[in-house]
């Protein structure tokens, strides 16, 4: 498509709204603190200016403090895939989706119940990822249960290096981890700076609202830091529950964990890039569940979207997700209207996609048409332009009163620049749509999927026998054999 980036900024709160946030968000930092339990952290953190309890391993962090790591922090970088021309850019105007990271139940499309998901489906999701045309960072989309869980990040990562041409993501979960997962991805890249200039990944730092992190997360942190890697620091303050009550004392909080993690990677690594991973839910206290497809959720991503975005920051944005459990009329309202809310304030990435209500499940098909869903958002928010306008007058005039535009040059030259066609959505008449078996946009899905694993199977990603020798060398020394490939 010939579609131009004219992404809006839908801003959702005055600039003096804005400002009391912040203020509110540094009160938290300067007077109550965030608990850093890793003694190497705290160390970075009191030479970076941070005060520092060492009993208590809490942290409180003085204004100049955290408005230098804002300031130095790294404000756009790039993903790669291993194919270098496929790539998500972030900070720079574009619009990236990705699939989740990983879900530990995949719904079987035949039975549409869940089921545990295996190493099999681990392959299908990542070759669904690939031959979608707007996912441009393949996601894991589920978590093997029949490998052993030592070492299943190493070879989800595996199979995602060996397997996809695109930037991904996928869960790491310990710091030994994340050192093997770094010496896996340089051996792909071509070396550790290459990495580090062309990296395939950013690692999603969570915060445990509220105002904590784990001791995991945080050896996992230093490891991308120090090797120059990007971090998205992305807490899920749940209004109601792990935070305020209150829609704007949520936002404050989540502000404030979320520049805690800036001062924490500009403390191991100046000019690091971080992207603001905005991902604040409310806590139905009927369903007892955190929700994903709430109208608060749009509302939330919204302003913190524009929030970030005050500090020039690229912005994760959890939008384009639902609580429904099956594709139906809930999925379609609340995965489009949290999502366009997203769009329209500016966010960079979202995601991620595919997961079936809140992180129950992963579904291929719902990834499927979540990718139609990315794509008619790219085309809702790329506008249009006026360079043809005087054109058009000499074409209506042509064409005159009572006359067509079909067929005309302008039409042929344009139909498809100005247009967005759908591929699962359908627009013909009753007639058409039923002679050709009167699918629905779920029986369109399906024929997609198998189409994608066929086309997957005919053509796959150029295997590399050299990296896959390497990278099952990394696995062994690290405890972990890697999967047959056959």
């Amino acid at each position: 498509m010939g579609f131009e980036y004219r992404i809006p900024r839908y801003e959702m709160l005055p600039e003096d709204a804005l400002g009391r946030i912040h203020e509110k968000s540094l009160a938290i930092l300067e007077t109550i603190g965030v608990r850093v339990p890793h003694e190497g952290l705290l160390r970075f953190l009191s030479d970076y200016g941070a005060r520092v309890d060492q009993k208590t391993s809490t942290v409180t962090f003085p204004e100049e403090t955290v408005m230098r790591a804002i300031e130095t922090a790294g404000k756009r970088h790039i993903l790669y895939g291993r194919d270098r021309s496929n790539t998500a850019e972030f900070g720079y105007g574009k619009y990236n989706f990705n699939g989740t990271s990983g879900q530990y139940q995949i719904v079987d499309d035949k039975i549409r119940a869940r089921r545990r998901p295996t190493l099999a489906d681990l392959r299908e999701a990542i070759a669904v990822g690939n031959g979608l045309d707007s996912i441009n960072i393949v996601g894991a989309i589920v978590v093997p249960q029949d490998i052993p869980s030592d070492g299943s990040d190493l070879v989800v990562l595996y199979e995602l290096l060996l397997s996809t041409a695109k930037p991904f993501c996928f869960w790491v979960f310990d710091g030994s981890a994340a050192r093997a997962a770094i010496e896996m991805m340089s051996a792909a890249a071509g070396g550790a700076a290459e990495l580090s200039s062309h990296p395939f990944y950013e690692i999603l730092v969570e915060p445990v609202s509220p105002l904590s992190y784990r001791k995991e997360g945080l050896d996992i942190l230093l490891e991308f830091a120090k090797a120059g890697l990007p971090v998205n620091v992305c807490p899920m303050v749940q209004v109601g529950a792990s935070g305020p009550c209150s829609l704007s004392g949520t936002i404050a909080q989540e502000n404030a964990e979320i520049l805690s993690g800036v001062v924490l990677t500009q403390a191991v690594r100046p000019g690091l890039p971080v992207t603001y991973g905005c991902i604040p839910h409310v806590f139905d206290m009927k369903a007892a569940m955190i929700s994903f497809g709430s109208p608060e959720q749009a509302l939330l991503a919204a302003a913190m979207t524009q929030l970030g975005k005050s500090y020039v920051f690229p912005v994760y944005s959890n939008t384009g997700l639902s609580d429904s459990k099956v594709i139906d009329a809930q999925f379609g309202i609340e995965s489009a209207a949290t999502l366009v809310f997203g769009a329209a304030a500016g966010a960079d990435i979202f995601g991620h996609l595919g997961i079936t209500g809140a992180d129950n499940a992963a579904s291929f098909l719902q990834l499927i048409i979540d990718d139609e869903l990315a794509s008619y958002c790219r085309r809702l928010f790329s506008g249009f332009g006026l360079d043809d306008l005087d054109e058009t007058l000499e074409e209506i005039g042509k064409v005159g009163i009572g006359g067509n535009f079909f067929g005309t040059d302008m039409t042929v030259r344009n139909f498809k620049r100005e247009i967005w066609y759908p591929e699962l959505f359908d627009r013909r008449a009753w007639d058409s749509w039923e002679s050709d078996g009167g699918r629905d946009t779920l029986d369109a899905a399906i024929e997609k999927k198998g189409r994608l694993l066929k086309e997957a199977k005919e053509n796959p990603v150029s295997p590399d026998e050299k990296l896959a020798l390497e990278l099952g060398r990394i696995l062994r020394a690290n405890g972990v054999e890697p999967p047959s490939r056959r």
